[in-house]
């Protein structure tokens, strides 16, 4: 069974949204923040921000980063065949970032597509996801790694090279067990992408 068949079928379940649910062909390796910043070759994204669709070789940074990922989401959609990505952080999957991904995808060709979504906290509810799963499956696309939900806060980088999910050492070091536990509540955070 393919992930998005999983997470299509897991999307309904009781469990779902109450405890992690990762799902990756391969361990998501670290890249130090430092070299991140040292080379000037990232862009950060906030809750809201949507990368326009380009290709890497048109770009003057190499990394899409979102530090501080708890109760928003980050999809990014890679074409192997151009090397060229689009990718959202948001809260809700509404009509912005569903039209940013469908214009994206009809930019390409033969498009050979590796999604990657990441994001929320237990017992956040799954809404959110919802549209972002109906998307993936209308388009027939390849889900390549799923981390949802838990407890902890991700900071995670998108190689616009490899389109691979890296994740960041803000301290240049590899955290302990609960060292990145997320100590913020969804009304909290709510009100800091508000403000």
């Amino acid at each position: 069974m393919s992930f998005e068949s999983a997470l299509y079928a897991d999307l309904h379940t009781a469990n779902f949204g109450k405890q992690p649910y990762l799902k990756t062909f391969k361990k998501r390796p670290h890249i130090s923040k430092s070299k991140l910043d040292s080379y000037s070759n990232c862009t950060y994204m906030k809750t809201g921000d949507v990368f326009a669709h380009s290709r890497f070789n048109e770009l003057t940074g190499r990394y899409a980063a979102s530090v501080s990922l708890t109760y928003d989401i980050l999809v990014s959609l890679y074409d192997v065949n151009t090397r060229s990505m689009a990718a959202a952080r948001f809260m809700e999957f509404g009509r912005p970032v569903h039209d940013h991904f469908e214009n994206f995808l009809r930019s390409l060709k033969r498009p050979n597509i590796e999604v990657r979504v990441l994001g929320m906290q237990d017992n956040q509810g799954a809404s959110a996801m919802y549209g972002v799963a109906d998307f993936i499956a209308q388009n027939k696309l390849a889900l390549y790694e799923i981390d949802l939900f838990g407890k902890d806060t991700r900071h995670i980088a998108l190689d616009m090279s490899t389109g691979m999910s890296f994740n960041i050492l803000l301290q240049d070091k590899i955290y302990k067990p609960g060292e990145l536990a997320n100590k913020m509540t969804l009304e909290q955070f709510e009100r800091t992408i508000k403000a």
